[in-house]
């Protein structure tokens, strides 16, 4: 089933969205939550691109997707075919040019892991270590905005067990009684 991504590009915006960071440099396709704020405040955006800023920076794009759509196999997969015809074409050698990735989440279950799948609690959870934010406090400070202006995005955010702590973490502060 082919599907033609200019017209699901265009798709109205009232639908939940999902993003994806394609990096021709890496041959990598990151999803990534969608985001209608400003850029300066698009955090999660950021983190994303630093990653591909080294040696030298990364040539890519950045597409919008209603999720109903990414969230079917059959779709999903017509659209990385066509992310990869838009490429120089070497993946008709059947390379795997691309993989797509939920860098994010990703993170978060090797997190979720490495706390053995906690039940009784995360010692982690919403810590300031846990705490994903740009390496862009000097150009901040030039520009003369705030670093704490941002809002703050958690790790756990895309966590598994993340409604599971919420919960608790309401219930200790009294605001489910």
């Amino acid at each position: 089933m082919a599907v033609d991504i200019k017209a699901l590009a265009q798709k109205e915006q009232e639908e939940p969205q999902i993003r994806l960071l394609v990096c021709r440099t890496c041959k990598t396709i990151e999803e990534l939550p969608d985001f209608d704020g400003p850029t300066e405040y698009d955090t999660l955006l950021e983190i994303a691109t630093q990653r591909h800023q080294r040696p030298e920076p990364h040539l890519g794009n950045l597409l919008k997707f209603p999720l109903k759509y990414w969230a079917r196999e059959d779709v999903k997969k017509s659209i990385v075919e066509q992310i990869k015809g838009g490429s120089s074409g070497l993946d008709a050698f059947g390379t795997n040019f691309y993989e797509t990735k939920s860098i994010f989440a990703e993170d978060a279950m090797s997190c979720f892991s490495l706390h053995l799948r906690p039940s009784s609690g995360c010692s982690d959870y919403k810590s300031d270590r846990k705490v994903l934010q740009p390496d862009t406090a000097v150009e901040r400070k030039a520009a003369g905005m705030d670093s704490n202006a941002r809002p703050k995005i958690y790790l756990c955010d895309f966590c598994p067990a993340k409604m599971h702590y919420q919960k608790k973490s309401f219930q200790s502060k009294g605001l489910y009684n």
